[in-house]
């Protein structure tokens, strides 16, 4: 007589064998075996850093082509600068969740690293909506950030800046970011 043991054992067999039908059928005729070179929703695409812009793939061969488009040096800083930003925040903050996620951590250190990590968030969602009401005033770009100093640093995209145009980013970073108006800093780029 077959035991549960056994019944187990050939049920969980039979799922991987099924799972394995199904993605050997998906492979070759699903959604992620086309050709077509059209760009599908979370496939990898390689990126250029050299000249800023994804590479084409050669529909035929497959192959890379290395031709990528051509990118403004200055719209290459802004999304390179807004890059670094993100890519310094992701660390912070995997660094804070591993502080609060220690068992024999102190209440203290935990408690200051869940306030961080608040900070942290905080300030993001105030630079994005720095950066995007200073672009809805007309602005191509720019690029906000703020220091745990409470000083606000920004970089905007225009051959100059008038003493109007000025007073109008300043205005936003002062309702915004809650500093005074010695701790604003902003800077033009073309």
């Amino acid at each position: 007589m077959i035991n549960k043991k056994q019944i187990l054992v050939v049920a969980l067999v039979l799922v991987i064998i099924t799972a394995g039908v199904l993605q050997y059928t998906y492979g070759k005729r699903g959604f992620s075996s086309r050709r077509d070179g059209d760009e599908r929703l979370g496939e990898a695409v390689y990126v250029d850093n050299i000249n800023g812009g994804t590479a084409g793939t050669d529909e035929d061969t497959g192959v890379s082509t290395g031709s990528a488009p051509v990118v403004n040096e200055s719209e290459d800083f802004f999304v390179q600068a807004r890059l670094e930003r993100e890519t310094i925040r992701s660390r912070q903050k995997e660094e804070l969740q591993e502080i609060t996620a220690l068992k024999d951590a102190p209440e203290e250190s935990v408690a200051k690293a869940h306030e961080e990590y608040l900070a942290l968030i905080k300030r993001s969602e105030i630079e994005a909506t720095i950066e995007s009401l200073i672009r809805q005033r007309g602005f191509e770009d720019v690029v906000a950030i703020l220091g745990t100093n409470g000083s606000v640093d920004l970089i905007v995209k225009a051959d100059n800046l008038s003493q109007d145009q000025t007073a109008q980013i300043s205005d936003i970073v002062v309702r915004h970011a809650g500093v005074p108006m010695d701790a604003i800093h902003i800077r033009n780029m073309r």
